[in-house]
């Protein structure tokens, strides 16, 4: 593979993992992703939504999840990314 390009390569497929992953949990938010009994974050903010007066844990649990993996598949993709530039095998 042509080395100018690996630092692109690397910053667009985190870029598109990340974007998958919301993707999916907006989908199982609108109860359009999968069915029961495949546990889905989207979903359990979904079913969680009439709860969210009474447990709010039950909204910001599956929302920090979601956040925290989007965060680290970022982070995960900028350090290899800052690895390639740098040369470090």
């Amino acid at each position: 593979m042509m080395p100018n390009i690996t630092a692109g390569l690397v910053t667009e497929i985190t870029r598109a993992l990340s974007m998958a992953i919301l993707d999916i949990a907006a989908l199982g938010f609108l109860d359009l992703g999968a069915q029961l009994p495949s546990p889905e974050w989207g979903a359990m903010l979904g079913d969680a939504l009439e709860l969210i007066y009474v447990a709010p844990w039950t909204v910001m649990l599956p929302g920090a999840a979601i956040m925290i993996s989007v965060l680290l598949v970022n982070l995960l993709g900028d350090g290899v990314r800052r690895a390639i530039i740098a040369g470090v095998e």
